[in-house]
């Protein structure tokens, strides 16, 4: 079970109308799968999926060291997500219990001779 819904539940003694879980329980509680809103969600958000950044170096340069063609680059993939939903990825879906979305980052350069 998530640590979120362990640490977030209603019971006598945590009266709290908002909490994740209504009824938090070790079996089956059919109170807690009847057909209701309480845990839908916003799940609008906005990432930045993938930008790269290059720059070609000026022949003149290359010239001198005896090369046809020359870009250094750095890229990245998953860089920032902008959600008001924080308890996991919000691409990930479903109860968050998959793997999440990776960040990558590349740094690289192209050489031609």
């Amino acid at each position: 079970m998530l640590q979120v819904y362990v640490d977030n539940y209603w019971s006598e003694d945590n009266r709290n109308s908002y909490a994740l879980w209504p009824r938090l329980s070790s079996t089956q509680n059919n109170n807690n799968s009847q057909t209701s809103t309480w845990f839908m969600r916003n799940g609008s958000f906005l990432r930045l999926k993938s930008v790269e950044l290059g720059y070609s170096i000026p022949q003149q340069l290359l010239s001198r060291i005896r090369l046809g063609g020359g870009r250094i680059y750095v890229n990245g993939t998953n860089l920032l997500c902008f959600s008001g939903f924080k308890l996991w990825d919000i691409e990930m879906g479903g109860r968050g219990l998959g793997y999440p979305i990776q960040r990558v980052f590349n740094v690289g350069i192209n050489v031609n001779l």
